[in-house]
């Protein structure tokens, strides 16, 4: 059964509520069962859509829990794709999707959550915590705003599998710390911490370590009511001016990529 399209929601996995203008939407589950469920009634994209439509929206925070983004979350994830058990402490090399169908809609279905949060109207907050793997990673760097706990951890795991950084890492990485940064990076490293991130500009804003989900709401709610949402609307369009058209010809070369 379709689930009814509202802008404050709660379903088994995921929930949403709104404070002031802010709406923010919150996965009780990990994000590949929330996010990339190709058989998940709830449709994100027309609740973005909604919400971009919605007059006292002036923004929409992502906001992720400890779980939802993790290395045992991809891991299981993998493992339907591979009909293998992947034991996420011992990552190996994967020589054989069964399912290349599956990964092919679940990439793209990723490609087009990161063309909806770069067209939307509205400001999209991202706050993530605990570790963030690859996938995420890169949909994070979509957003016109991240937020994140001292804790964080990125993992790049898509090196450790033989997996090409899916979530438009690459894409987003060379526009936000440059060429030879983002080569040095995903060359040669394996993880990233919150402050390395911050450094870099990755993330924009460190919560404190004891109220990561109270502060990330509340530093979103700040912002949004510093101004007025026309000038949010209007910046936003200038600084993504290019990026659709860009982005469009990125993913045609990954769709033609083994493994995709």
């Amino acid at each position: 059964m379709k689930k009814e399209l509202k802008l404050e929601f709660e379903f088994e996995d995921i929930k949403s509520y709104k404070i002031g203008s802010l709406v923010i939407l919150e996965p009780k589950t990990d994000g590949f069962r929330t996010l990339l469920n190709v058989d998940e009634s709830f449709e994100l994209i027309e609740w973005i859509d909604l919400a971009g439509k919605d007059k006292s929206v002036k923004g929409i925070l992502f906001i992720g829990n400890e779980n939802c983004f993790c290395d045992k979350a991809y891991a299981k994830h993998l493992a339907t794709l591979t009909g293998e058990y992947i034991n996420p402490e011992e990552p190996r090399l994967v020589k054989k999707i069964i399912d290349d169908k599956k990964r092919s809609i679940q990439i793209n279905m990723l490609n087009n959550y990161i063309r909806k949060i770069i067209e939307t109207p509205k400001m999209i907050f991202i706050a993530i915590t605990s570790c963030v793997v690859s996938p995420f990673f890169g949909l994070s760097l979509a957003a016109d705003y991240r937020i994140a706990s001292p804790n964080l951890l990125i993992h790049l795991n898509s090196k450790e599998y033989g997996l090409h950084p899916s979530g438009g890492v690459p894409f987003f990485m060379i526009k936000q710390v440059g060429l030879s940064k983002t080569q040095e990076i995903l060359y040669s490293q394996r993880y990233m911490d919150a402050l390395t991130a911050k450094l870099l500009g990755i993330i924009n804003h460190l919560t404190s370590p004891n109220n990561y989900r109270s502060d990330a709401i509340s530093h979103a709610i700040e912002m949004l009511e510093s101004t007025s949402y026309e000038y949010f609307f209007y910046t936003k369009q200038l600084i993504n001016h290019k990026i659709l058209n860009e982005f469009q010809v990125y993913t045609e070369l990954e769709s033609q990529m083994d493994l995709h």
